[in-house]
């Protein structure tokens, strides 16, 4: 098997594997390969230089291990902490490491509070005003509710600066809960939902914001943006007695942003719209009569512009936050003007052996 020590972040870092010194990491990968076997375990040892407040440069080491069996990367037994990413090409194996946030030398120091967003209601069913406030940092986001004698009811904090928050009556029970935005590790957005009655919370996935209506109704927004399309799902709250709630899909809404006008930026309108589950809107960039690939995958990077000939790296996850797979396909493009683009993609072909 082959790997290769990307550069990325590690920059003039010295290099371990199982104890042997392999270098130091320049512009080009640090490269090694074991032999065909069917377990074998690697510890690989980097050591990134950091710089202190006075320009000192220090060396401080982080080490990873990678367990391979039957030539494939085994999935870690704890949760990945960010700070290795392994990718599987047609050349082998690449290891991307990013230093972790770490409390040294001065790197990784949250900023103050700043106050973000405030929002008022009877959350705790006093009769009374509450107010949730949002505060973000450099590195995390947090909320807070008091309630109107300044009891603090609600103080959460989270992994995603951006969060909002939103009071909605989603059930319609004339009480009103407090909703929480925010997005994970994977950028996967997350929602949170806080009864003041009884302090419960309860996190639903791929909800991004409410959509008030005419009729006092609150719906759940699920919207996808890209550069050049909108994609939104709305969806009814129904709890259910006894159980976990269900969410009834009432409309879907679409919308193209701008037009492409050539053929990279059709290429990128598709894969962008293909990557964020938007098949609809993938399919107004293709020919009539060509389908769309079998291939999921979470980010793409456009590769060779040619003409009408274009190519481009799509990577799908096999082990989310940890492992992904990297795939070259190729894109045949025809002018076919209309509202939408200059340019229709009118095959795609997947490489199987390097670019």
């Amino acid at each position: 098997m082959e790997f290769a020590v990307i550069p990325d972040y590690l920059y003039g870092a010295s290099v371990r594997v199982n104890g042997k010194w392999l270098g130091i990491v320049e512009e080009r990968p640090v490269k090694f390969r074991i032999g065909d076997v069917k377990a074998f375990t690697l510890l690989v040892e980097v050591s990134p230089l950091q710089s202190d407040p006075t320009g000192d440069v220090t060396a401080v080491p982080f080490a990873r291990v990678i367990k391979i069996k039957d030539g494939a990367i085994v999935p870690p037994e704890v949760e990945p902490d960010g700070a290795l990413h392994v990718r599987k090409t047609a050349q082998g194996h690449e290891l991307h490491f990013v230093y972790p946030k770490v409390e040294v030398l001065g790197q990784g120091l949250e900023t103050l509070l700043v106050p973000k967003q405030t929002e008022s209601a009877d959350f705790d069913h006093d009769g009374r005003l509450d107010v949730a406030e949002t505060f973000a940092t450099n590195l995390r986001g947090h909320v807070r509710v008091r309630s109107a004698t300044g009891r603090i009811l609600l103080q959460e904090v989270y992994p995603d600066n951006e969060l909002h928050i939103a009071a909605a009556d989603l059930n319609r029970d004339g009480r009103p809960d407090l909703l929480i935005f925010w997005r994970g590790a994977l950028d996967e957005p997350l929602l949170q939902l806080w009864d003041g009655a009884d302090g419960s919370i309860s996190t639903f996935a791929g909800f991004t914001g409410i959509r008030r209506t005419a009729r006092a109704e609150t719906l759940l927004e699920k919207k996808v943006q890209t550069p050049f399309r909108e994609w939104v799902e709305l969806y009814r709250f129904q709890p259910v007695p006894h159980e976990s709630p269900q969410f009834k899909l009432v409309r879907t809404e679409d919308r193209t942003l701008q037009r492409a006008d050539v053929e990279g930026e059709t290429l990128e309108a598709f894969l962008s719209s293909f990557e964020a589950g938007d098949r609809k809107g993938a399919m107004l960039y293709l020919t009539k009569g060509t389908p769309l690939p079998e291939l999921n995958f979470y980010a793409h990077e456009i590769d060779r512009v040619n003409g009408g000939n274009l190519s481009a790296m799509v990577y799908h996850w096999i082990e989310p936050g940890y492992y992904d797979e990297e795939h070259v396909l190729a894109f045949d493009l025809v002018r076919q003007p209309d509202a939408v683009s200059e340019w229709k993609i009118k095959s795609i072909q997947r490489r199987v052996h390097g670019r």
